[in-house]
């Protein structure tokens, strides 16, 4: 009893500073998975050391992995594989496999063995998926070419860790003597995997269909749980790591046609899981090592992200990333990951490197990860290359442009408006920092620039003080907000109409300064509206009529806060 109360005691300290951490964290712009990696190092024997017992912290760190893989299992959707195995030596296989040979070759050169270098490798080659996601959420929209190849080099890497914890036991030399032969566990292991695939392919669905057919959702619930902790239990009795039994059960959820639904339940819960996984590393992270030997391991972790950015830029010259855009995602890659620490803690546990190493190892992932944001802001700021230096925008360098309206954002508002104004004899200048948007408005025939909206050389460098209209059609709330206060500052002249998402924004948006603010699906709704009025039977000039005085009692109920 006094056992249990002392794990739930522990587990709400990790909610506490983890409530505390992560908000902190996000606010200075390290991410939240940061924030739970420091919470972890606070709370842990390196920090105020409040969490000191080893068994627990051991038990926890098992659970918060087996948890970890079950959630990456279940991202491995059937349509996301067909994508990959239909292109199976990709980019995401060449990028791991060449950057697992160059990494172990390195740690050979440095002075290891073969079979210890080639566990870093197999370690240190893997990206952290929740840093990289949180970062091309925040930035990129999703089915970019940028997303869509990070995510795919991500799924290679997640995939990779199947046969990694098949065949990593074999590395265990040392331990031939006192532990047998690994061969059973690789055979045991390759029969798992085996018996996983074929119930997932002609057992699974017609079970699940029936578990559904009783039309009670907490049935449906009870069962997927059974099936995790069912195949769990098997994997233990087997002998077997439970790393691989979390991961298959996550690919066996995610095979059926119910993993959907199983994934959109756990969404809510997924960040806060993957966040305590982090919380637990930084609890294992041994900062003894980064004392001992500082330039050492400092010197290790420049060499991994060098190393690992230079390769991935390489490598993304043969994909569809826009070349503006390859520097950054080799960058938020260029880190060690979660997975790094599951393979190093396994490695150990199967006598495949010495803890010593793995510690050293662990700190290096560690700190790569603490850098990320640094390198991320440093990147940013190269991106942002002066209006007088750009090329390939239309206007000779070092001149402001003779423009009457600005655009400032190219997507499918900003598009049209500038189009539409080109058509009609209007001068147009077009602002991006997309460089796929850039590309596009170049090939349209615009001139204008790369680079944030909000940057006052480029507002300059626009015309903004000769424009008569700034058209602001940017994606981002925030920055479009901020950018009404800027221009409503700097350019009193301008008249601005800004593009909203809903009323409440438009609202905003006026009262910060904008002459005039259109809701983006409210103005495409009513011409829709009024069709259908003229479907039904209305005259055109009633249905005009009555879409004019709908427009204005919606826009007054906005303005009035309602």
């Amino acid at each position: 009893m006094q056992a249990s109360g002392n794990f739930l005691f522990n587990v709400s300290i990790y909610l506490v500073v983890a409530l505390i951490a992560v908000p902190v964290a996000k606010r200075i712009g390290v991410g939240p998975m940061l924030g739970y990696l420091l919470a972890g190092v606070i709370v842990g024997p390196w920090g105020l050391a409040i969490i000191r017992d080893a068994q627990h912290i051991e038990l926890f760190t098992q659970i918060a992995t087996v948890l970890l893989l079950l959630l990456l299992g279940l991202e491995a959707t059937p349509a996301r594989l067909r994508r990959l195995l239909g292109h199976f030596l990709s980019i995401g296989s060449w990028h791991y496999l060449i950057t697992v040979i160059i990494v172990s070759a390195v740690a050979l050169i440095i002075g290891l063995p073969w079979h210890h270098s080639l566990v870093a490798g197999l370690a240190l080659s893997l990206s952290s998926g929740a840093i990289a996601g949180q970062a091309f959420r925040e930035r990129f929209p999703s089915g970019s070419a940028l997303t869509d190849t990070g995510n795919r080099l991500l799924l290679t890497q997640s995939l990779a860790l199947v046969p990694i914890l098949v065949f990593l036991p074999l590395l265990g030399f040392e331990s031939v003597i006192t532990e047998g032969s690994a061969w059973p566990h690789v055979i045991g292991s390759t029969l798992l995997i085996g018996c996983v695939a074929i119930f997932g392919q002609f057992a699974l669905r017609p079970v699940f269909r029936l578990v559904v057919k009783t039309g009670l959702e907490e049935v449906f619930a009870a069962f997927a749980l059974l099936l995790i902790i069912g195949l769990l239990q098997i994997v233990q009795l087997a002998d077997l790591p439970l790393e691989l039994g979390a991961l298959l059960a996550g690919l066996l959820l995610a095979r059926s046609e119910y993993g959907s639904a199983i994934t959109i339940a756990l969404r809510p819960f997924g960040a806060l899981l993957i966040g305590l996984f982090f919380l637990s590393f930084g609890m294992q992270v041994d900062f003894a090592t980064f004392l001992r030997k500082p330039l050492e391991t400092l010197a290790l972790v420049v060499l991994l992200v060098v190393v690992r950015t230079w390769l991935l830029r390489n490598v993304l010259r043969r994909s569809a990333v826009p070349r503006q855009q390859r520097i950054w995602l080799a960058t938020v890659l260029s880190q060690g990951g979660e997975l790094g620490f599951v393979v190093l803690t396994f490695a150990v546990a199967t006598f495949a490197i010495p803890a010593g190493l793995a510690e050293q190892l662990l700190l290096v992932i560690a700190l790569s990860m603490l850098v990320t944001p640094a390198l991320l802001v440093y990147i940013s700021r190269r991106e942002q290359l002066p209006a007088q230096q750009q090329g390939n925008t239309g206007v000779a360098s070092g001149d402001n442009v003779d423009s009457q309206v600005v655009v400032a954002g190219y997507g499918r508002v900003g598009r049209v408006v500038a189009r539409l104004l080109a058509q009609n004899g209007y001068r147009v200048v077009v602002l991006d920092h997309d460089p796929e948007r850039f590309a596009a408005f170049r090939r349209d025939g615009f001139i204008g620039f790369y680079g944030d909206a909000l940057r006052p050389d480029l507002l300059s460098a626009s015309g903004a003080a000769a424009a008569a209209v700034i058209v602001i059609a940017i994606n981002d709330v925030e920055r479009a907000e901020e950018l009404v206060k800027r221009v409503r500052r700097d350019y009193p002249h301008l008249t601005i109409a800004a593009r909203a998402f809903d009323g409440p924004g438009r609202t905003r948006l006026l009262a910060m300064g904008a002459d005039r603010a259109y809701r983006e699906t409210f103005e495409s709704a009513l011409l829709m509206g009024e069709d259908v009025l003229e479907m039904v039977g209305v005259a055109p000039l009633e249905a005009q009529t009555l879409i004019e005085s709908f427009r204005d009692a919606e826009q007054s109920a906005a303005g009035n806060g309602q």
